[in-house]
């Protein structure tokens, strides 16, 4: 019997298969769930990982003839495109074509099987019955195509075995890989919902103080601009609560909008918000205030029963510098927020402590 067909053999290819794609599988859940729906170069790199993992599938192979052989190659393939949609298992096959042969049976063969699963968007509408019938046909076509060989013996108890066994490891892979899916999805929305606030879905309380810690732990400069919405109270007291959800919910959705990536905007409390950037130098950082105080006040806030209303902001601007306590610079944000409540509200009122900007790392920023 062919090497193989070994007990052994075949338990490292099994583990292989495994391993690779459900520690790739994690490694690109690390930020945000890894699903055909995610980023480009993650669906790309998982595609390269199953290519590759396939590659090395193939030098445990039983040769028919010089074009067509028996491996575990196919079944990273068949799987990165269940989980990562036709990129994933395109790019998989473009590695495992070129450095195969390129133009031989066993290729044609893959791209056919491929193509017909691209053709169906299993990623879409990816059930269990999909990858049932995906490895019967594999099953079928691949003994078919084996019986219109002429002129060599073909080892039949031994390649049903092989075949057997190679379902057995891609439904293992592939409900391994499901339920890693079902739970890092389950562990992002629990990790989301704990970070953001239900009412205007930006970051709450708990979230800015973990962001406010990790600052000072890691002693980086960052820009404080604390906003209120002026005459808040009124808009309850006069139109209702539901539209003073409504005021807040806009506003946390300009927050969301006006933010970079690597700043931070959270529902501080009430009608308190807060924005942490890491540019604090003042000309920006003041920049950056005052877009959002004239966004705030452009803004035609639609409510539930047709009217519209318009608000303005308040905002204090200050700067956190290494070897402070940021509790400090918080409260400097919230003394020049009072201070322009009181010089006539809708305006932006920066601390004396912008002065001391030098003092932190010198870098540069872009405008938001």
């Amino acid at each position: 019997m062919p090497d193989i067909f070994s007990l052994t053999s075949l338990y490292a290819d099994i583990c292989v298969t495994y391993a690779t794609l459900s520690i790739s599988f994690f490694v690109l859940s690390r930020s945000e769930p890894f699903t055909f729906k995610g980023s480009y170069w993650k669906r790309l790199a998982f595609g390269l990982v199953a290519g590759i993992t396939s590659l090395y599938l193939r030098g445990n192979q039983l040769a028919l003839t010089d074009s067509l052989s028996f491996s575990f190659e196919m079944l990273p393939m068949i799987l990165v495109t269940f989980f990562g949609g036709w990129l994933s298992g395109l790019s998989s096959y473009f590695v495992a074509f070129f450095f195969s042969g390129m133009f031989t049976l066993n290729n044609l063969f893959i791209a056919i099987i491929l193509c017909t699963l691209f053709l169906f968007r299993v990623w879409q509408r990816r059930k269990h019955r999909e990858l049932y019938i995906t490895i019967v046909l594999i099953g079928i076509f691949r003994l078919a195509l084996v019986s219109g060989l002429h002129g060599i013996k073909v080892p039949w108890t031994e390649l049903i075995f092989y075949q057997l066994v190679a379902a057995f490891c891609m439904i293992l892979c592939y409900h391994a890989l499901n339920y890693k899916e079902i739970y890092m999805s389950k562990v992002f929305t629990i990790r989301v919902k704990a970070a953001t606030d239900e009412l205007t879905q930006i970051n709450n309380r708990a979230s800015i103080d973990y962001w406010l810690a990790q600052r000072q732990t890691q002693r980086e400069a960052c820009g404080l601009i604390l906003l209120d919405i002026d005459n808040f109270k009124r808009v309850n007291d006069t139109l209702g609560h539901l539209a003073g959800d409504r005021v807040l919910i806009e506003v946390g959705r300009l927050l969301r909008h006006l933010t970079r990536n690597e700043d931070f905007a959270g529902r501080y409390g009430g009608e308190e918000f807060l924005v942490m950037t890491s540019a604090y130098d003042p000309p920006t950082l003041l920049a950056i205030a005052e877009r959002i105080r004239q966004e705030v006040e452009n803004c035609v806030i639609i409510l539930e029963d047709g009217r519209e209303l318009k608000v303005t902001v308040s905002l204090g601007v200050s700067l956190y510098l290494p070897g402070m306590i940021i509790r400090k610079s918080l409260k400097l944000a919230d003394l020049s927020l009072y201070e322009a409540k009181r010089q006539g509200k809708n305006r932006v009122v920066a601390s004396s402590i912008l002065t001391l900007a030098t003092l932190g790392t010198k870098r540069h920023y872009s405008r938001m």
